[in-house]
């Protein structure tokens, strides 16, 4: 099929401007992401605040007062909402592969990684990528960040940052680049608290540690038990935050089930029986594969060969399995790359995630859906955006690549509106995400 070519004067024509304060689009398909549905040849009007209508039949004349024709129709083009990165570690600058660089990154002050972290969240949300759900730093950078994007003179076309503050190990444990210890505080009720009056926006745990690629397995014990998993749980929830643990692994995993967490974060090593129990308990999966899958991509690189790229292969060969048994189960699967890590581009890495969920099975509108209004519901509070909704903020992309014939078309050139404002993704440069 020959799809015609982009038109260079479309982002002009999307915008809110003091002469056109609302705009009237029709386009040949919505994307309805709260309803799971997608709706043919769909009018949309938005301002600058927020969305007045989304339907299928012609808007009242009350909300247009005297516009009676679209400013544009759009017969080819999908609109959906803005995306969700639902497992983020802001502060890291995850392209790059070589150890040395990395750890040097991590070396710099504070305010220097918030400045740089700071400067990716414009670009980033002209990619279409209109929040995130950070993973934890111990220096601060995503409570500032959150801060700063959730104030009112936040400088437009600004991805939203939901922070933990830093994540929660135990001392001397894996964890310590993006968290503290608990150890710092008299008991897990007094961390948490601490957690939150310092701006926390949700609590980031750390049950386990990472995979032994050369064993393909995770090696170390769980950090915490299942009983004092359940005390960060009540403390979380007592300060109605949600409860984010990084888990790999069966026995580790499972503690952070049965401990009754909110989310599990990448759940590599997962069991049959514990996705029944997480689909029984609520709990949702992000699977992160991109961070595993970098690995393999740059085996050369990071120099994996024999059994280790063996292993690499068959950790994602069952977690894909473990994904198509946890959507036939009915779990909330929810989409976030674990951007920052090792070979995980910011805004590049989410879009390859989904491509990866797309790759392991998980159906293509599902993806879609809960990238933005299925992450807005569970991780970032239920807040005006993720959906094409009225009195929900203007911030979606439009694009006359399908996305829901393959999740790959949101790789090429989309548009992007923002609160009125509207960008062409291709004037990004990915270079430094």
């Amino acid at each position: 099929m020959q799809v015609a070519a982009p038109n260079p004067d479309l982002p002009a024509q999307l915008r809110v401007t003091p002469e056109n304060p609302i705009r009237w689009i029709v386009v040949g398909q919505l994307l309805d992401a709260k309803n799971r549905r997608v709706l043919q040849h769909a009018h949309l009007i938005y301002d600058q605040n927020q969305i007045r209508y989304v339907g299928t039949a012609a808007p009242e004349a009350a909300i247009l007062k005297d516009q009676k024709t679209p400013d544009l129709i759009l017969p080819h083009h999908t609109a959906l909402p803005g995306l969700i990165e639902g497992h983020s570690h802001t502060f890291l600058e995850g392209a790059e592969l070589a150890a040395e660089k990395r750890a040097d990154y991590q070396k710099q002050d504070p305010q220097t990684l918030y400045q740089r972290a700071a400067t990716r969240l414009h670009p980033l949300a002209r990619l279409g990528i209109i929040a995130l759900r950070d993973g934890g730093d111990k220096d601060q950078v995503g409570l500032r960040l959150s801060r700063l994007t959730a104030a009112p003179d936040c400088p437009p076309f600004t991805a939203r940052v939901f922070s933990p503050g830093a994540g929660i190990h135990r001392q001397g444990r894996y964890g310590g680049f993006f968290g503290k210890p608990v150890e710092d505080h008299a008991d897990i009720e007094s961390c948490v608290r601490a957690r939150v009056a310092e701006g926390a926006d949700h609590i980031k745990i750390v049950p386990t540690g990472i995979i032994n690629f050369a064993k393909g397995q995770v090696v170390a014990p769980p950090q915490f038990s299942v009983e004092e998993i359940h005390q960060f749980r009540q403390a979380a929830h007592a300060q109605q935050k949600h409860l984010m643990a990084h888990a790999s692994g069966e026995l580790g995993v499972g503690y952070a089930i049965e401990g009754g967490v909110d989310t599990v974060e990448h759940g590599f090593f997962i069991t049959d029986d514990q996705l029944a129990r997480m689909r029984a308990r609520n709990i949702s999966w992000v699977p992160t594969f991109s961070p595993v899958q970098e690995q393999v991509d740059h085996a050369d690189l990071m120099g994996w060969t024999g059994p280790t790229l063996d292993n690499l292969h068959r950790i994602l060969e069952n977690h894909a399995r473990s994904l198509q048994k946890a959507l036939a189960r009915g779990v909330n699967v929810l989409v976030g790359s674990d951007s920052g890590s090792c070979g995980v581009a910011h805004g590049a890495g989410l879009f390859y995630e989904m491509e990866l969920l797309e790759r392991a099975g998980m159906p293509t509108l599902e993806i879609l859906c809960q990238a933005t209004h299925g992450n807005n519901r569970v991780l970032t509070g239920n807040r005006p955006f993720g959906s094409l909704e009225k009195g929900f903020k203007p911030r979606f992309i439009v694009t006359l690549d399908n996305p829901l014939e393959t999740v790959r078309n949101l790789q090429r050139e989309r548009l992007v509106v923002f609160d009125g404002a509207a960008e062409s993704s291709a004037t990004v440069s990915l270079e430094n995400l």
